[in-house]
């Protein structure tokens, strides 16, 4: 084979291989170029907006401040929470940090809120408790509190119209003290130094539009000229009013003794007590709504449910 036929030869296996290998990119999925999208059915379709989770977490700490530390957000819940700080301070006490995990979900490995016990005679309750949001507690190091926490929770106002304000409770599970049930009331509300809220208060609507200074007065004995309606063109609409916030509800924190074991659990829950439907008495007049039964409130009981 003569010299230019074999160059020739050699130029078209490089040109092939060429072809090859761009083929090859082209249909592996690779991005078009300049970052084209696709056309077609595909091109108009946007993704759906992420949900608000069922949980979230951050990091609060203790030893270092008695102020409110903020909660995470999840499912429209939230709050703060507040460590008393030791005084005076133990001999080489450092600031411990704790993992806060705030779910509407039940934790894993957490018993019912309802469990009494093991026990086949176990008493009945006559109220089951509806759990509404747990707050989780993870200390990475071994730490013994002598009060509970502080603790508020904004609860979601649609709620707050179920459920009246003595009808919350506060619940604890300790999987350090290997509880096997939540203990019920553990503290009690604070209605006298609630902490202030993060959310802004919702802002009033503006006020009607006044009448114009040059509109011309009616003369004596005429009648008006007829006020158009709402939505007629020209008029202004009213406003909608705003949305509520939650509404932050506290706790006080319980002069009790918390045994903080590294890697292991606390879990706060809060929860509501549903009133129960009042029963028609036979004297009771038809017309009118019944009295509603008064539902026993909290007590703080840090010993047992």
């Amino acid at each position: 084979m003569s010299v230019p036929a074999r160059f020739f030869v050699a130029v078209m296996i490089v040109a092939g291989a060429v072809l090859a290998a761009c083929s090859g990119n082209f249909g592996s999925g690779t991005t078009p170029p300049n970052g084209l999208l696709p056309s077609g059915p595909l091109s108009g379709i946007a993704p759906s907006p992420t949900p608000s989770p069922n949980s979230a977490s951050n990091i609060v700490s203790y030893g270092s401040t008695a102020e409110f530390q903020a909660l995470p957000g999840a499912a429209g819940w939230g709050g703060a929470i507040a460590f008393a700080v030791p005084s005076p301070k133990p001999s080489g006490f450092d600031t411990v940090a704790i993992g806060a995990t705030v779910a509407v979900v039940a934790p894993t490995d957490a018993p019912d809120l309802n469990l009494l016990g093991k026990a086949k005679n176990a008493p009945k309750r006559n109220r089951r408790a509806r759990p509404l949001v747990y707050i989780t507690l993870l200390a990475t190091h071994d730490v013994q509190l002598a009060a509970y926490p502080r603790i508020a929770i904004d609860v979601p106002r649609d709620i707050m119209t179920i459920y009246r304000l003595d009808d919350f409770g506060l619940a604890l599970y300790n999987a350090g003290e290997k509880d096997t049930a939540y203990r019920l009331a553990v503290a009690a509300l604070d209605t006298g130094s609630p902490p202030p809220t993060s959310s802004p208060p919702p802002t009033a609507p503006p006020p009607p539009t006044a009448i114009p200074v040059s509109a011309s007065p009616v003369a004596s004995g005429s009648t008006p000229p007829a006020t158009p309606s709402p939505g007629v063109s020209g008029v202004p609409t009213p406003a909608v009013s705003p949305t509520l916030p939650p509404q932050r509800i506290a706790f006080t924190a319980t002069v009790a003794v918390l045994k903080l074991t590294a890697n292991r659990p606390v879990v706060f829950a809060l929860y509501a007590l549903p009133v129960p439907s009042p029963s028609p008495s036979a004297g009771a007049p038809s017309s009118g709504a019944p009295a509603a039964t008064e539902a026993p409130s909290a007590k703080p009981s840090p010993t047992g449910s």
